[in-house]
């Protein structure tokens, strides 16, 4: 049922760019090859589970055990950068399964780390944009996320260098900001929640170590998602905006 994701493919030039499909679709392509994207999703979780790990601390009440992480912003700026990193190495993977094809795992990773020095400059400008962004106001920030989902795919498909990669995931974007803000949205939470359930769960078994390896385990599933989330969004942007099939973005990696 998973093979022929091509297609599920958006109506090309002029067609809708709708939430449910692009977190639906992403969600099949993560099932459709969940080994391998999981390994990724290791690779993402590393800071997280250090994280934990070092700053976490456990609070336990009557009827509940909760966990607080009071890592600085380090870890979280490494994180993000490593999310980016680790997305770019994914893309080619990702299109090959959108097309209803299987990938090489080294290839992947091969064609993605080709760009890793723009990647790394694309995910610095975009997270030093972000920080401006929520120290403004909440609201500023949010609105420099949805601008920018698709930034790194950008930066890994067309070829270009961090400015560029910016100002073109702010271009595809525009039109559809609730809707990439409500794709952005979804994924978030449900890794919140999980996260939240399952530290306190894995609090109340072992301690503060418990709660690193069921945090681990929860963002090691959830980031890949993330990450095909906003490629898949890339995808059916430029489906909808430019008349741009599958095909087409793929004859990049070929």
């Amino acid at each position: 049922m998973m093979t022929n994701l091509s297609a599920q493919a958006p109506a090309i030039g002029g067609g809708e760019f709708r939430v449910g499909r692009v977190l639906t679709r992403s969600l099949a392509v993560l099932l459709r090859s969940f080994p391998k994207y999981l390994i990724f999703g290791i690779v993402m979780a590393v800071p997280n589970f250090f994280s934990v790990l070092h700053y976490g601390t456990v609070s336990v009440e009557s009827q509940s055990v909760s966990v607080t992480n009071q890592a600085g912003i380090g870890y979280l700026l490494l994180g993000m950068v490593l999310f980016a990193l680790v997305q770019s190495t994914m893309i080619q993977g990702a299109f090959q399964d959108i097309r209803g094809q299987s990938f090489d795992l080294g290839t992947s990773v091969r064609r993605g780390l080709r760009r890793f020095i723009p990647v790394l400059g694309t995910s610095i400008c975009a997270t030093i944009a972000l920080i401006v962004g929520f120290i403004l106001l909440v609201v500023p920030g949010f609105i420099v996320l949805t601008m920018l989902l698709v930034a790194v795919p950008v930066c890994v498909v067309e070829a270009v260098g961090p400015f560029q990669s910016l100002g073109r995931s702010r271009a595809l974007t525009k039109g559809h900001r609730w809707q990439i803000f409500a794709i952005y949205i979804v994924p978030l939470v449900v890794l919140g929640i999980g996260s939240f359930i399952l530290q306190a769960v894995g609090a109340a078994i072992a301690g503060i170590t418990g709660a690193a390896v069921a945090s681990f385990l929860v963002v090691a599933v959830m980031t890949p998602y993330q990450a095909l989330v906003a490629i898949v969004a890339y995808h059916d942007l430029r489906a909808v905006k430019e008349g741009l099939d599958i095909e087409q973005l793929a004859a990049v990696f070929d």
